[in-house]
């Protein structure tokens, strides 16, 4: 097995055209040669094209997947993948790890809308693995997730794990309106700002060792710089979303 699947995209779509990546995942691409990976099909917009003529493709046989190129508008990247790792360089388009089950979704730039959330019409969301953004994320990041971790180190954008079943999501800066509205059993990490919805009601301030153990484990599997006041410091908990469950968790960063 060679270390690493590297698939540049150099023709990117024109005239507003998408690109649709579902099913272009580490697990997929796993057993197969560099000239069946080319043979894959995506969509451009409204035509079929295989993979091989929009992309340059190298290695083989890896769990180890990498993108390189400008994927902003490109959708459906690492959707459902089960296992293995994808690292995409920059920016990627709406659905990104949509009903993922496992592995490790690394993404260097920015997301869009609905980032590990539910595929169209489905009742469930991310069901396992983890999600890392260095940039920030649109709207209904983590919708009906049942398992698995997000982490964005930017901002994200309104209804925020709308619907959380269960897993985490964890947020380096700013979250926009009605996060975790529907939120069962859930936890949603806010080291930055955001409005505690009204469904929510304010439980104590303490020191959760959780925290502990995950910022150190974002340090050491990511090389995430979290600073040592929000791993020994103090976090306000609210419990909700009382209008569901109840049993889920909002912890807001709260001082040294």
């Amino acid at each position: 097995m060679t270390d690493r699947i590297t698939i540049t995209f150099d023709t990117l779509p024109s005239g507003g055209e998408g690109l649709e990546l579902d099913g272009i995942t580490p697990d997929r691409l796993l057993t197969l040669s560099n000239a069946e990976i080319a043979k894959l099909p995506v969509w451009m917009g409204r035509r079929s094209v295989p993979l091989g003529d929009i992309a340059a493709i190298q290695g083989e046989l890896s769990a180890h997947l990498r993108f390189e190129g400008d994927l902003a508008r490109a959708e459906g990247v690492g959707a459902g993948m089960a296992s293995g790792v994808l690292d995409v360089t920059g920016s990627v388009g709406d659905g990104a790890g949509v009903a993922m089950r496992g592995g490790s979704l690394r993404i260097g730039g920015s997301a869009g809308m609905r980032l590990g959330a539910a595929l169209p019409g489905a009742s469930r969301g991310m069901l396992g693995g983890e999600i890392v953004v260095t940039g920030s994320v649109g709207a209904e990041a983590g919708a009906y997730a049942r398992r698995g971790l997000i982490v964005v180190r930017g901002d994200v954008g309104d209804s925020a794990a709308r619907g959380l079943i269960a897993g985490t999501l964890v947020v380096f800066g700013r979250v926009g309106a009605d996060a975790g509205t529907g939120n069962k059993r859930g936890s949603i990490v806010v080291l930055g700002s955001t409005a505690v919805p009204p469904t929510y009601r304010f439980a104590c301030v303490y020191r959760p060792t959780v925290l502990r153990v995950l910022f150190g484990y974002l340090r050491r599997a990511y090389s995430i710089p979290v600073a040592d006041r929000f791993v020994a410091g103090r976090w306000k908990r609210y419990c909700g979303d009382i209008s569901e469950l109840g049993k889920g968790e909002l912890l807001t960063w709260a001082e040294a």
